[in-house]
């Protein structure tokens, strides 16, 4: 059986080879990725429960069905948290306080 490119065919089996394993390692890459992605979410909003939850995406990520609920539980803010947590306004709030003694002091230092 002959092919249009007979004459490269060393050339094009390393050529292929090459991608199969650039696109293996890419694949991997993506899918170390994607496992990591519960864990990493959790622990950018200090969730309390971040390692459990990266241990469901690793453990989930082969069936999916895990993964899925990682990815719940890793944006999940229990009510207790929420109180817990300043809020914006608060901080913004003691700043402000703090600007208004800094202000304060420097027109008793005039």
């Amino acid at each position: 059986m002959e092919y249009q490119f007979e004459s490269m065919g060393p050339a094009i089996r390393v050529i292929v080879l090459v991608f199969m394993m650039v696109f293996a390692v890419l694949a991997l890459g993506l899918v170390v990725m994607l496992a990591m992605l519960p864990g990493r979410i959790a622990a950018s909003r200090n969730h309390p429960q971040q390692q459990a939850v990266s241990v469901c995406g690793w453990v989930g990520l082969p069936t999916g069905i895990l993964w899925a609920i990682a990815m719940v539980w890793a944006f999940w803010i229990d009510k207790d948290q929420r109180t817990a947590s300043p809020t914006i306004d608060s901080k913004l709030a003691g700043q402000l306080d703090q600007l208004e003694k800094s202000l304060t002091a420097l027109e008793a230092s005039r």
